[in-house]
């Protein structure tokens, strides 16, 4: 399946800190979503993988997975959104879980973002904000006027929206396919800003892909079958 990537430029304070990399990819109703973040400089040495599995339309969190290495610390998280079942869980470690009630059409960070790239192409005439409900709180988006905004191609027309709490600034280009352009964070020694250098298409994605289909008993028992014979002729051997 084709993977757009979009890579960006990490600067804070206006020197670089390093690269971040967004990738996408479809296969029927579901996206497949990875962030590559490398960190240098005054920011440190480390990095940030997160992984989602979401909605491709609707944007609704199936599981999200986050890998960090930072300053000699490293850490997993991994949470799944199981709508059928009525629960999220959530696993910190190997060792670490817990379950909470699924209360509500769920977001992660990755499908937030391309909730807002799908955003872009709504007129949103009435300026409302927009409420998305992530794990713990919701995320209030707010409409900036319409900008010009540079992009690896040039100048073009692009939509800004703020987002609370956090302080967050996503600037999304207004053309098809709505790529972001400008992705400004605030953390505890700054401002991190990702500026748009290229995008590509590839055709793997690095961690994720669908996944594995649980093989049905007829399918289980026909490896058993084969097993047995298997057994069987190495002891006529």
């Amino acid at each position: 399946m084709a993977v757009e990537v979009c890579s960006y430029r990490l600067t804070s304070r206006g020197r670089p800190v390093g690269s971040q990399t967004l990738s996408r990819s479809e296969r029927g109703r579901v996206a497949f979503l990875e962030a590559r973040l490398q960190l240098q400089g005054a920011l440190g040495q480390g990095s940030v993988v997160q992984s989602s599995r979401a909605h491709a339309s609707a944007h609704v969190s199936q599981q999200f997975h986050e890998e960090t290495a930072l300053r000699g610390d490293q850490r997993q998280y991994d949470v799944r959104f199981d709508a059928q079942q009525g629960l999220v869980i959530a696993l910190r470690g190997r060792s670490d879980r817990a379950t909470m009630p699924y209360l509500r059409p769920y977001r992660d960070p990755l499908s937030l973002l391309w909730e807002l790239r799908a955003a872009a192409a709504d007129p949103w005439d009435d300026m409302s904000p927009l409420r998305i409900p992530l794990l713990g709180k919701d995320v209030v988006v707010y409409r900036a006027s319409d900008v010009n905004a540079e992009g690896p191609w040039g100048t073009t027309r692009a939509r800004a929206f703020h987002l609370h709490p956090g302080g967050s600034i996503v600037v999304v280009d207004l053309a098809p396919p709505h790529r972001i352009l400008r992705l400004v964070q605030r953390i505890t020694d700054g401002v991190v800003e990702a500026t748009l250098v290229r995008s590509d298409v590839e055709e793997h994605m690095a961690t994720l892909d669908a996944p594995a289909e649980p093989r049905s008993g007829s399918n289980r028992r026909r490896s058993r079958r084969r097993g047995r014979r298997r057994r069987g002729k190495r002891g006529q051997g």
